[in-house]
């Protein structure tokens, strides 16, 4: 095996290893039709021509994509060595896909991946173990994919090492309807209680009054973050928004800014429509409420200012939230 195949493979396993799966991943299979076309190594003594392929992969972490990869080509022979006939090269390889980004405009890959490709042509056969490396990107129109790479597969003959460059284009379509977030666990049913004894009635107790914020106070929404990607409110988040409510409708003359935040995955464009979006739910269940929105100004700052790191899920979790700022 050449020293190029061996880094290629080494680099590959590297990069599956290092990997943890993610949360917040549409993980569904995919199917991936293309169509290629093919600088020829000058050893093939043929001509440099166009040919197909069709792959099967799957998102396995926040960052690798696993791909099998089936592809095919026929070269004619040059003026030298045409009564040769034609080459007609199979090739099937199992392909790591490294993703920079998940921005769904743009999601910039590399990608290595081992396998063997069969050659043949007039009076001979043979099959042969192979590596590529390469760069890519897709893009994302509604639920289909489209995608481009460039790669160098390495195929390493009895003889010699041949090189081809491969330009490749084609669709991502995945399989299966796309997964629904998790349904919130249902309490189970209180069992009846016994018949209570009658007690004596205590005597009324005074209700505290609410007492009242201090400015620039910082309310946020502990516990009742938003899902990925939503701009829905829980139902703690509800409960929590209905005590602020009660205090904003005790005190009318206070003022308060309602903040939107996200976490770090997507570009920053996408990410403050989305926070304005947050922003804006909460203070229309606010005005709900009987708040007045004179009193209420909505801001939006996307995934600036994270309060948790973004490297984790429980981080981004924790950045996607609204804060209330009591302004007197």
């Amino acid at each position: 095996m050449s020293l190029k195949i061996r880094t290629l493979v080494a680099l590959s396993c590297a990069i599956v290893a290092a990997q943890a799966l993610a949360a917040e991943l549409d993980t569904r299979l995919y199917i991936s039709p293309t169509v290629n076309y093919t600088v020829t190594d000058g050893n093939w003594h043929t001509r440099d021509d166009s040919g197909f392929g069709i792959g099967v992969g799957k998102p396995i972490s926040q960052s690798l994509n696993l791909e099998l990869n089936a592809n095919y080509g026929e070269y004619q022979r040059n003026n030298t060595y045409a009564t040769l006939g034609t080459v007609k090269n199979t090739g099937l390889m199992v392909d790591a896909l490294y993703f920079f980004s998940r921005d769904p405009n743009f999601s910039p890959y590399a990608l290595l991946g081992v396998g063997g490709v069969q050659t043949r042509a007039t009076k001979y056969s043979e099959t042969n173990l192979a590596a590529n490396a390469g760069v890519g990107m897709m893009t994302w129109i509604h639920d289909i994919g489209l995608r481009a790479d460039v790669r160098y597969r390495d195929i390493n003959t009895r003889k010699f090492d041949r090189g081809d460059w491969i330009a490749t284009a084609g669709l991502v379509i995945p399989l299966g309807a796309k997964p629904l977030p998790p349904a919130p666990k249902e309490e189970p049913a209180p069992q009846p209680a016994p018949e209570p004894v009658p007690a004596p009635v205590p005597a009324p107790v005074e209700q505290p009054a609410i007492e009242r914020p201090a400015p620039q106070t910082k309310i946020i929404l502990e516990g009742t973050n938003f899902d990925f990607d939503k701009a829905t409110l829980r139902s703690s988040g509800k409960a929590k928004l209905d005590k602020d409510a009660e205090m904003l409708n005790t005190y009318p003359d206070i003022n308060v800014d309602i903040n939107g935040y996200t976490d770090s995955i997507g570009t920053q464009k996408y990410n403050l429509g989305l926070s304005k979006r947050r922003a804006t739910t909460v203070k229309k269940y606010l005005e709900s409420k009987g708040v007045a929105a004179s009193r209420m100004t909505t801001k939006w700052f996307g995934k600036k200012d994270p309060v948790a790191s973004n490297k984790t899920a429980a981080g981004r979790a924790e950045n996607r939230r609204v804060e209330i700022i009591i302004l007197n």
